[in-house]
């Protein structure tokens, strides 16, 4: 094969893997999105909920600071209002997740501080922290609807909590 026949046939080896490339990428990397599956997903709603963990969640009643040896004891019912917050805006869809909660301590719940330093103890409520996720798969394979939150979503468990 002469020098010619050579420069052709390598030319011709990269103008058809560059068309073979261009034929394999889905069509979500194509329209720059954060959601690029291998391959095109389900056409329809998906949703997904990632690095959730418990947290506690402060309540509309304030802090009660103990010094050492100090103990917070509940001698009448008392109720916190807890509410969720969400970053990245709120929609419609996505609010009923993070509702605020009533929540009640009932009379015999205590704590002491059994440290040599001040320290508080505060009614709320157990809670979780997540990240969500939901966009939207339409024909031919098109991601639309895209939407990233993070948000803190009380339960109606009370917590006494402390430092």
């Amino acid at each position: 094969m002469n020098k010619r026949n050579k420069v052709v046939a390598v030319i011709t080896s990269i103008l058809l893997a560059a068309s073979m490339a261009s034929l394999s990428i889905p069509a979500q990397a194509e329209q720059n999105t954060d959601v690029a599956p291998m391959s095109c997903p389900e056409i329809g709603h998906h949703q997904s909920v990632s690095n959730k963990g418990r947290i506690f969640m402060a309540g509309s009643l304030p802090k009660n600071w103990l010094s050492p040896g100090g103990t917070y004891t509940v001698t009448k019912a008392k109720t916190t209002t807890v509410t969720g917050s969400v970053t990245g805006g709120v929609d419609a869809e996505f609010s009923s997740y993070v509702k605020a909660q009533t929540v009640s301590e009932s009379q015999g719940w205590s704590w002491t501080n059994t440290s040599n330093t001040t320290k508080w103890v505060q009614l709320g409520a157990a809670g979780y922290e997540f990240d969500y996720t939901r966009y939207d798969v339409v024909s031919p394979c098109n991601v639309v609807n895209q939407k990233y939150k993070h948000a803190k979503m009380p339960t109606n468990q009370p917590w006494l909590y402390h430092n």
